[in-house]
């Protein structure tokens, strides 16, 4: 068991760091024939059919970011599982906790930028939830999202350049141990691009197509469902903001509360697990 953990402890990091270096060279290669106005749908199906190779780098790009997050967060269950954020200073748990959360965030704007039927009902959904904060819901909507032709515009800055910079920024600190040497990082990108050639991506539905219903992304399924229950800005906003004070404060507690909040957390993260999966299916 205990080395089981240290291999975790050792080649975890290096493989999430290697994802998302993979991550964003291919999405270089996305970025110069993407673009955010008009017919975004049809773009990016001439980037998967028409430009040679884009449907590989396209796969690549969906793979390497779905399994950036994916073993990001197995990371951060393993420092809860092994109380390891003990060691840690609150400023960079909560910069690693933020990490997390700009990752998601990086993700589900690219999810939107696919300009399909589900890309749109994600970016609506994202657009009604800011909007619905009292007195200030208007102006910060602005900020991330807008209606109309320029709908596209500011999840494509988001998604490409300010939040992969902000999470960089975020885990400055740990970039360094975390490097990957030239001979690890060259067989997971062989890996990684082998499987990308036989992978199939999710459908992408046409803006106008008919279907009987609409799905985000897998993250956002637990969040989609509580807004059909409870009030949208405690579903989209009040529970991710409480799940990540509890997170984030964990490093600061002992004791019962420390107790108290590990419990809370795992209970949580059971259901909206739960959910996610009954939703995905």
């Amino acid at each position: 068991m205990g080395y089981l953990r240290h291999y975790l402890s050792f080649y975890l990091p290096r493989l999430i760091l290697s994802s998302f270096l993979i991550c964003i060279l291919s999405g270089i290669f996305l970025t110069i024939h993407y673009r955010p106005f008009g017919d975004v749908f049809r773009c990016v199906e001439e980037i998967t059919t028409v430009i040679p190779y884009g449907f590989f780098f396209r796969r690549l790009h969906y793979i390497t970011g779905q399994l950036f997050v994916i073993l990001a967060l197995i990371h951060i269950g393993d420092h809860f599982l092994r109380r390891t954020y003990r060691r840690y200073r609150f400023r960079d748990w909560l910069s690693l906790i933020a990490s997390i959360y700009i990752a998601f965030a990086i993700i589900f704007m690219g999810f939107v930028l696919k300009g399909d039927k589900e890309g749109i009902f994600a970016g609506n959904i994202m657009l009604n939830i800011i909007k619905g904060i009292p007195l200030i819901g208007n102006s910060i909507s602005d900020i991330f999202i807008r209606e109309g032709e320029d709908f596209f515009w500011l999840p494509f800055l988001y998604h490409c350049f300010i939040l992969p910079l902000f999470l960089i920024i975020f885990t400055r600190r740990h970039i360094h141990n975390w490097l990957p040497n030239r001979g690890f990082f060259l067989y997971v990108t062989l890996f990684l691009s082998t499987f990308a050639v036989f992978f199939k991506m999710p459908m992408d539905i046409p803006p106008d197509a008919v279907v009987p219903t609409v799905k985000g992304p897998w993250f956002f399924l637990a969040i989609q469902k509580c807004l059909t229950k409870i009030p949208p800005l405690f579903a989209g906003i009040g529970i991710p903001i409480s799940f990540f004070i509890l997170i984030s404060l964990i490093s600061l507690s002992k004791g019962h509360l420390e107790w108290f909040i590990r419990y809370t957390i795992l209970i949580f993260a059971i259901v909206y697990g739960i959910i996610t999966i009954l939703e995905y299916r």
